[in-house]
């Protein structure tokens, strides 16, 4: 028997060409009576797959100026295009990189092969999150993490010049940036800080109390490990008011002799300096500066002779430097004698040396040994400075009591004084120049006893004033009889205790 027609219809339907179009499967179902029935479907409704990264999420470090790729490689991509872009930080926009072999960026040192992006030369704003996604529903996504270590710079937060006033506290300070932070070290072209240290670690560093001894530069050093470090400089100038002393404050002369008077003057701002002579401005013409350095030869200022600021450092010096500032009297008379007074003065105070300027003998130094090698007699020993030959001296003596001291420090003395005055013999002074080396022979003194004096010299001009009061004494001798003992030593046969008597040796 032939096929029922049924059958026949629907074998010849699926063989024709609608039966077999593109895009549609067929299948077999049943009804809930047992019959059968045909049903197709689009194959677009069949569950697509998904791309899947082949890379795991990465962080990567590079210094800066090295290349960096950053992969994207991912399977099954089927026609998605592979997107890669840079997230924003700090509330900005993300920044399209590429979309599939397009590369949407103008960077140059930005290049796409594929799914793999190189960046090179890397810079430090390259940090940061970088994704790779396929713009499917949900996103498939892989986020990569770039790190760009560089070297670190350094600014100075203050002026790089700080001029401050002598006792005042005064704060430097640096802000650094580098990746790694960097530290910041402090320390001194002149050499340690001046807490002692040679170096300070921090973003501030603090000076309290300063004076001229902490002036110079100081540098803030930032070091990460990358590259080299950096630094930044800042000079302290410290003002004060002047300070002033004189190199002598009597200046002995004589008729037609040159006199130079000089006070020795440093501050900052430089002090301008004046001189006085008993109350009345001096002209200038006879003035002169000359740098001071103890020790080495006095140059005259030239504040453009290269020889003086051949450093940083010298330069430091010379600003601080004290200078000497001469009056020069080249053809001494009587009316040049009187009272000299040298005036420092800047923005910051001013200060006043005197200096005497005289005819007189200076007072007498005592060069005599305090202990007398005579038993009734002392021969005194001095030195003196003047122009004028020594014409008459004056000695003032008398005993010293040495029990004790009164609580100002002085010596308890008793007896009075006893006065010679004599005139002076040329042949008995020893001259130099005009330093004069004199003697006096006291007789008549009593033994083992000390004494005061007091000495006066004269020349042609007048006394001087006293001496230091000098003390001395006649000589004394002592006698050990005995020898002390200690415990656990025999005494001699008769010797029952220790002596020590002091003998005064009668005259001879």
């Amino acid at each position: 028997m032939g096929a029922p027609l049924g059958f026949t219809l629907l074998v010849l339907l699926l063989l024709t060409p609608q039966g077999l179009s593109k895009g549609y499967n067929n299948k077999f179902s049943y009804n809930d009576d047992g019959s059968s029935y045909y049903e197709d479907y689009k194959e677009d409704e069949v569950e697509e797959v998904r791309p899947n990264f082949l890379a795991r999420p990465q962080s990567f470090t590079v210094e800066v100026g090295q290349s960096v790729i950053l992969p994207c490689d991912a399977e099954n991509p089927g026609t998605n295009k592979l997107i890669i872009k840079k997230i924003a930080t700090d509330g900005g926009k993300d920044k399209l990189v590429s979309v599939g072999t397009e590369k949407v960026t103008r960077d140059r040192r930005i290049t796409v092969d594929g799914s793999r992006l190189t960046i090179s030369p890397v810079r430090p704003r390259d940090a940061g999150y970088f994704l790779c996604m396929f713009e499917l529903e949900p996103p498939v996504e892989l986020k990569h993490s770039l790190d760009v270590q560089f070297a670190p710079s350094i600014e100075s937060l203050v002026p790089p010049e700080q001029h401050v006033a002598k006792g005042t506290t005064v704060t430097l300070e640096c802000k650094a940036q580098g990746n790694p932070e960097p530290v910041i070290r402090w320390s001194r072209q002149e050499g340690s800080l001046p807490s002692g240290l040679s170096t300070e670690e921090g973003n501030t560093l603090t000076i309290e109390g300063v004076d001229r001894h902490v002036e110079g530069t100081y540098l803030c050093t930032a070091d990460n490990g990358i590259g080299g470090p950096n630094s930044a400089a800042m000079s302290i100038t410290v003002e004060y008011p002047p300070e002033i002393t004189t190199e002598k404050s009597i200046v002995t002369t004589g008729d037609g002799d040159k006199a130079e008077l000089v006070c020795v003057v440093q501050g900052r701002p430089s002090p301008d300096v004046t001189w006085t002579m008993n109350g009345r401005p001096l002209p200038d013409i006879q003035m002169d500066t000359k740098l001071y350095r103890p020790g080495r030869h006095n140059d005259t200022y030239d504040p453009y002779n290269s020889r003086m600021n051949p450093t940083h450092a010298d330069h430091l010096n010379l600003a601080h430097a004290a200078h000497r500032h001469i009056y020069t009297i080249e053809n001494v008379s009587e009316k040049d004698f009187g009272d000299y007074v040298c005036v420092a003065k800047n923005t910051h105070g001013q200060k006043n040396a005197k200096i005497h300027l005289t005819g007189l003998p200076k007072p007498p130094h005592v060069t005599s040994s305090p202990n007398g090698g005579e038993r009734t007699m002392y021969t005194l020993t001095w030195e003196t400075e003047s122009y004028y030959p020594i014409i008459e001296l004056m000695i003032n003596y008398r005993k010293a009591n040495m029990g004790g001291w009164q609580t100002n420090r002085t010596m308890t003395m008793d007896g009075s004084w006893e006065i010679i005055s004599s005139g002076v013999d040329p042949k008995d002074l020893v001259n130099d120049d005009t330093r004069h080396s004199m003697t006096y022979t006291l007789t008549n003194l009593e033994v083992a006893t000390d004494y005061l004096a007091v000495i006066r010299v004269r020349n042609k001009d007048g006394w001087s004033a006293e001496s230091q009061h000098f003390s001395f004494s006649t000589k004394k001798a002592a006698l050990a009889v005995l020898q002390s003992t200690s415990s656990g030593v025999r005494c001699p046969t008769g010797v029952s205790s220790l002596l020590l008597l002091t003998l005064v040796l009668p005259n001879v």
